[in-house]
C-alpha cells in the first residue's frame, strides 16, 4: 500500500490518509547557476498537516486501478491500512513512505512526518548561453520601450544619413576645387607653367672677397 500511495502522491501532490492526515508536496522553482553553467531542478518539500480532509477519492480510485477491484474495496483496504499503521505509530513505530521519508510518534504523542533532507527527482542540466544573431527582443532606450530589429533599423538609418552627409561634403569640396581651377586657368593661359609662380629673380653677384696688387 505504501508504493501506490507514494505513486499517488508523486502525480498528484497530495495525499489524503484516514486517521493520518493529510501529505502535500510543494515545488519550487528551478534555480539558474550562472557560473557553474548548470540549471538545478526543481526542489521538492514535503508538508504534513494531522487535520486531514475527506477527498480521499481520487486517491481511492487509484488503488482500484491499479489492483483491478473495486472503488468500494479500494476504500476499505486504504482505511484499513491507515488504521493499522496508525496503530503502530503510537507504539513507536515508524512507518516509510519512500522515497519521501516515513511517519513517526512525535515528543507530543502526535503523528508526524520526518522527511528528507533533499528529494530531487531530476539531476542538474548543462545550460549554455545561446545568443541568436538575429533574435528580437525587447530593449528599454531611456523610458521608452522598443524592440531590437526597431533599434537596428534605426541605427542602420543613421549610418546611411552619415554617409550621405559624408558623400554631400565631399562633393561640394571638389566642385569648389573644380571652380577654383577654372578661374584660375581662365584668368592665365594654360601652360605646365602656369600653375606656379611666374615671378622670376635673377641671383645677384656677389662682391668679390680679395683684391689684386
Amino acid at each position: 500500500m505504501q508504493d501506490l500511495i507514494s505513486s499517488y502522491l508523486i502525480q498528484a501532490k497530495e495525499c489524503s490518509l484516514p486517521s493520518i492526515g493529510k501529505i502535500s508536496i510543494a515545488t519550487s522553482s528551478p534555480q539558474v547557476d550562472v557560473a557553474n553553467k548548470k540549471i538545478a531542478p526543481p526542489e521538492e518539500k514535503i508538508t504534513f498537516s494531522t487535520r486531514a480532509d475527506h477527498h480521499i477519492e481520487g486517491l481511492v480510485k487509484y488503488i482500484s486501478q491499479k489492483k483491478n477491484i473495486s472503488e468500494n474495496d479500494a476504500k476499505e483496504k486504504l482505511k484499513e491500512w491507515c488504521y493499522q499503521a496508525k496503530e503502530k505509530i503510537h507504539e513507536g513505530e515508524k512507518i516509510n513512505l519512500q522515497p519521501f521519508g516515513f511517519f513517526e510518534k512525535s515528543v507530543a504523542g502526535t503523528i508526524s512526518f520526518k522527511s528528507k533532507s533533499e528529494l530531487r527527482f531530476f539531476e542538474p542540466v548543462n545550460a549554455e548561453r545561446v545568443i541568436h544573431k538575429n533574435a528580437e527582443h525587447t530593449v528599454l532606450v531611456g523610458d521608452r520601450e522598443t524592440t531590437s530589429s526597431v533599434m537596428n533599423q534605426f541605427l542602420n538609418e543613421e549610418e546611411i544619413i552619415k554617409d550621405t552627409r559624408w558623400k554631400v561634403a565631399a562633393i561640394i569640396l571638389l566642385a569648389i576645387a573644380v571652380i577654383v581651377l577654372f578661374i584660375h586657368f581662365y584668368i592665365h593661359s594654360f601652360s605646365f607653367f602656369s600653375t606656379g609662380n611666374e615671378n622670376q629673380f635673377s641671383p645677384a653677384t656677389p662682391a668679390p672677397t680679395y683684391s689684386q696688387p
